[in-house]
């Protein structure tokens, strides 16, 4: 089964820093340079607080003359004027109602997310939302919280696990007051050092949170997954955990990308990543054009992006004994049964002892894999070889200690709860 792997960042450092204070402290004032003391003595000091353990008598001045106290007598310059109205607030003000924070719900957990408001649906009477299909994933109950704190029940109308999206609906309140994005027809013609603005709900307690950078690149090639890869704009905004499925936008108010993964790791900073706009146009066409409302019964029948398949089964290396001796072997470790996905025939702990790719078109030449030394040799072969909906692949397995063939249908993939 094809997994993808967020690199997010689920924590929050508030810190105060401290300027460090040299051993040799050089005053410029009296061109003295004091003697040496640690850092720990001078910051002391320099806050009033003597570090050392000489002992201090208490003294009393004697005044001179009797005291003459004064009021002290100031005017204070002060304005109400606000800061000079800029392009970003601007622009904030104009689309910072159209992100919602997003919960799922799951059997095990609540997860929390952002997602984008992006179209009215005048005849069903919903309203649509963009997020990333890993905000959702696994978890059956969704609500949405609007930047006002109105909460509106959700629904699953789609989901794409190849590029991380998903579209869920709400039920259009009665007075429509809903704020939508407007979709940026061609990331590619997005310009390097552009500002973009992203607005998300960073950690899944702070929502509506606004954040400022540019376009690093616009077409990243990154790999998010051993098998898999994807085309992203790289910024450098500030991406936190909670900010998936949050909006960036562009200085027009142009939706540009849904923010979706960042690189985490110790020493790097301001690598974020968001899904572009011509990837997200072409799903939510595809998505939109197969979904279903059942009137009657009130649910949706999900939709789907054609020819997308999904593995159903985990293929995991273990040890086989026979004849007293132990070998490596690759077998089936799980199986996913629901529907439509690819895998169906196999059954877990079948060992696998070939893998061959039946094509549908004839134009394609049949292939096998007849020498497995390890997973990657089964998956690079299947993610390598074109696959598409309609090919047959073909297992030479060992159950229960007897060969036999096992052939399965690739099939086109529909996520459903």
């Amino acid at each position: 089964m094809k997994k993808r792997y967020l690199l997010l960042v689920p924590f929050m450092m508030i810190g105060l820093v401290l300027g460090s204070c040299s051993s040799n402290i050089k005053y410029e004032d009296n061109n003295t340079t004091s003697s040496t003391t640690s850092d720990d003595d001078y910051i002391l000091s320099d806050l009033g607080i003597s570090n050392s353990n000489q002992s201090v008598s208490n003294q009393t001045t004697e005044l001179l003359y009797e005291p003459v106290y004064n009021d002290i007598d100031i005017s204070l310059e002060k304005t109400s004027d606000a800061s000079t109205s800029t392009i970003i607030e601007d622009v904030v003000e104009d689309v910072y109602d159209s992100v919602v924070s997003i919960e799922a719900t799951s059997t095990s957990s609540i997860s929390s997310g952002s997602a984008v408001l992006f179209a009215k649906d005048n005849t069903l009477g919903f309203s649509y939302l963009l997020t990333c299909f890993h905000v959702i994933e696994g978890a059956y109950s969704f609500s949405i919280t609007e930047s006002d704190g109105d909460i509106y029940e959700a629904y699953l109308v789609a989901g794409y696990e190849d590029e991380d999206l998903a579209i869920m609906a709400i039920e259009t309140p009665e007075e429509d007051d809903l704020c939508y994005a407007t979709l940026f027809e061609n990331s590619d013609e997005l310009r390097l050092g552009s500002q973009v603005i992203c607005i998300g709900n960073p950690l899944g307690t702070l929502p509506g949170s606004v954040s400022v950078g540019v376009v690093s690149y616009v077409n990243r090639t990154v790999n998010v997954s051993t098998y898999k890869k994807q085309t992203l704009i790289q910024t450098d905004v500030a991406i936190n955990s909670g900010n998936s499925g949050g909006g960036l936008f562009n200085t027009s108010g142009a939706l540009i990308g849904i923010v979706s993964a960042k690189y985490s790791s110790s020493g790097i900073e301001g690598l974020g990543f968001a899904i572009p706009s011509n990837t997200f146009n072409d799903v939510i066409s595809k998505l939109m054009a197969t979904a279903k409302y059942d009137s009657a019964n009130k649910v949706w029948k999900t939709g789907y992006y054609e020819g997308d398949y999904e593995f159903g089964f985990t293929i995991s290396l273990g040890t086989y004994r026979s004849n007293n001796s132990f070998k490596s072997v690759a077998y089936i470790s799980a199986l996913n049964t629901k529907e439509s996905y690819t895998g169906e025939g196999l059954e877990v702990n079948d060992i696998i002892s070939s893998v061959s790719i039946d094509y549908s078109v004839t134009t394609k030449e049949d292939s096998t894999l007849a020498s497995i030394s390890s997973v990657d040799d089964i998956m690079s072969y299947l993610y390598n070889s074109g696959l598409e909906v309609g090919d047959k692949i073909v297992f030479e397995v060992y159950r229960s200690n007897t060969k036999k063939t096992i052939t399965i249908d690739v099939l086109q993939f529909r996520y459903s709860i």
